[in-house]
C-alpha cells in the first residue's frame, strides 16, 4: 500500500501586518507586503501556527523568528519521516 501524496502550499509572513498566508498562488492580493517562508503540508502548517503561538503568544514576531521556527519544524518533520520510513 502506498502512502497518499501530501499537498504542499507556500507559506508567507507579513511582519508589518503580523499575518501569515498559506496559499497555492504566489500572486495573491497584497503579496508585496509578504515574504516567502517555505512550503508545508496543512498538518505542518497547523504545527507552525501552534509553535509560533506557544513561543510568542501576543508579542510581535519578526520575519527571522518565523523563518527560524519554520526551519526547525522542517528539520523535525524530516527527522520524523526518516524514523517512520525506517521502521
Amino acid at each position: 500500500m502506498t502512502a497518499p501524496t501530501q499537498q504542499f502550499k507556500m507559506v508567507y509572513w507579513s511582519e508589518s501586518k503580523q499575518r501569515i498566508r498559506y496559499t497555492e498562488i504566489h500572486n495573491f492580493e497584497d503579496y508585496e507586503n509578504y515574504e516567502y517562508v517555505g512550503s508545508l503540508t496543512r498538518v505542518e502548517f497547523d504545527l507552525l501556527i501552534e509553535a509560533l503561538f506557544m513561543k510568542f503568544q501576543d508579542e510581535e514576531i519578526c520575519f527571522e523568528d518565523v523563518q527560524l521556527m519554520y526551519d526547525r519544524l522542517r528539520k523535525f518533520c524530516n527527522e520524523l519521516k526518516n524514523i517512520t520510513d525506517n521502521l
